[in-house]
């Protein structure tokens, strides 16, 4: 079972430097593995609907990086959801509340947005690298209860991978020091000419309610 709606997205972005508006369109299929599964398809559709805007404008402010995607396929079954691959869909857990749908959304979207950058920091993996700024989108969307809880929620996920400890590291680091990894980030992978504020890190660029 498929839904073949697409959800078209124009998105604008105001930097806090500047501005630098495009007519980017990223859409998403959310596909059901089974007829069961369409429900919670339906609640991924209606989120990327009403929020997908935003999203890919938080992602592109917080990274200095245009998103790279326009067309992606997101499965929604009862597997744990992962990022896929840049010709495989993303997977999105069916099971999830809504507000978990969201951060979910959002934290694999931003590991495929990240893709861009091949070259990587020593000692930091990729969810550790995504954690530099996840929490920043979320807010940019949600607001800042809404994040602090994402990182609770995902900090208490039991995996093989350490959520909690990567979670720590980047609470740890103060802004002005993501900040520097960041601009190294990009530095070595080949990407310049942003006005990334020194405050992009730290504080919300867009008006954001705090209710989703």
């Amino acid at each position: 079972m498929r839904l073949s709606r697409r959800v078209p997205v124009a998105v604008c972005v105001l930097f806090l430097a500047g501005e630098a508006c495009g007519d980017t369109r990223v859409e998403i299929d959310f596909i059901p593995m089974t007829p069961a599964h369409a429900p919670a398809a339906r609640a991924y559709e209606a989120i990327w609907k009403e929020f997908g805007e935003r999203i890919v404008a938080a992602l592109e402010a917080r990274t200095c990086l245009p998103f790279s995607e326009t067309r992606l396929a997101a499965i929604v079954d009862d597997a744990p959801s992962h990022s896929g691959g840049p010709h495989y869909p993303m997977r999105l857990r069916a099971g999830y509340s809504r507000e978990v749908k969201q951060s979910t959304l959002v934290h694999e979207l931003g590991h495929r947005h990240l893709w861009q950058l091949v070259e990587r920091l020593d000692g930091v993996d990729g969810h550790r690298t995504l954690y530099l700024i996840l929490d920043r989108v979320w807010a940019d969307v949600w607001g800042e209860e809404f994040a602090r809880q994402r990182i609770a929620t995902e900090s208490s996920w039991k995996a093989d991978y350490d959520y909690a400890s990567a979670w720590a590291w980047a609470e740890t680091l103060p802004g002005a020091e993501k900040e520097r990894l960041w601009r190294r980030l990009l530095e070595m992978n080949g990407f310049d000419g942003c006005s990334l504020s020194p405050v992009l890190l730290r504080t919300g660029v867009t008006a954001a309610t705090n209710d989703p």
